[in-house]
């Protein structure tokens, strides 16, 4: 039974108006984790129109994690990098950034008193999205020469990671870094037929979606669980990790008083008091 739980984006949010005035119970709240990719993109979402209620949403954490730590996972370069090296990645000074930027969010009053922070952090985002779209161009221009038969897919792939924390493939068994990552490795392998398929298919157009994928490198800790409201998730079947994501639809579930319950479950909790 998984021991933690970390949300995406869509999901953050209905947790922020499940929990604007509401509380996770304690034992359910020392469980809670923030995925940096999702709080990436919540802050950066501080630009927008609808930044009064993200700012709300933001502050809402308070009521469902514990406010002693954050329980910020690592940026997922620097969680394959441990993956890779098992150890841990250089300090790069992005965990104290991110809960700097959270805290300074918490004490916010308005989302005019964040928004150049919250523009650097867009920016970021941006290059964040644009990396992962030429990483998978690169994965799909190999897919087109070599096609997905055999071991062509898992190649190209294992050889993308080892590139991005610039590693050297031959220090690592494939089939090893393959097992850690399944879930991770099978729904790209998923998303690169559905692109192979896709007549004029462009990375670019599809950077949302791809940053998306992510987040279940987080799954190689087997503690850990993800609570998404993409469907598009439902794509990974043969992975043993894939009982450890959680898909809720429609996401205003997660906006009712019932989500409290939903954790319980997840996480195999003992029910709530009557």
């Amino acid at each position: 039974m998984p021991e933690r739980l970390y949300l995406d984006t869509v999901a953050f949010h209905q947790f922020g108006k499940a929990f604007a005035k509401a509380e996770l119970p304690p034992e359910l709240r020392d469980r809670m984790l923030i995925s940096p990719i999702t709080m990436f993109e919540v802050l950066s979402q501080l630009t927008t129109t609808g930044a009064d209620d993200v700012l709300r949403q933001l502050q809402a954490t308070l009521n469902w994690t514990n406010p002693k730590h954050t329980g910020l996972l690592p940026w997922p370069d620097d969680a394959l990098f441990s993956i890779w090296f098992k150890k841990i990645a250089p300090d790069h000074e992005f965990k104290t950034r991110m809960e700097k930027a959270l805290n300074t969010c918490l004490a916010a009053n308005s989302p005019g008193e964040l928004r150049e922070e919250a523009g650097r952090l867009k920016d970021a985002m941006d290059e964040t999205k644009d990396r992962t779209a030429q990483d998978f161009g690169l994965l799909l221009e190999a897919a087109r020469k070599e096609g997905l038969d055999g071991e062509g897919f898992s190649k190209a792939w294992f050889q993308g990671i080892a590139n991005r924390i610039k590693a050297d493939s031959a220090s690592r068994d494939m089939a090893e870094i393959v097992t850690q990552l399944n879930a991770y490795h099978e729904f790209e392998k998923e998303k690169l037929r559905v692109a192979l398929a896709s007549k004029g298919y462009n990375p670019e157009r599809h950077k949302n979606d791809l940053l998306d994928a992510e987040q279940l490198i987080y799954l190689s800790d087997p503690s850990l669980c993800f609570l998404t409201c993409d469907n598009g998730f439902r794509r990974i079947k043969d992975s043993p990790q894939a009982k450890r994501i959680f898909i809720v639809t429609p996401p205003e579930d997660l906006a009712k008083p019932t989500v409290v319950e939903t954790v319980r479950k997840i996480l195999g909790a003992p029910p709530g008091p009557p």
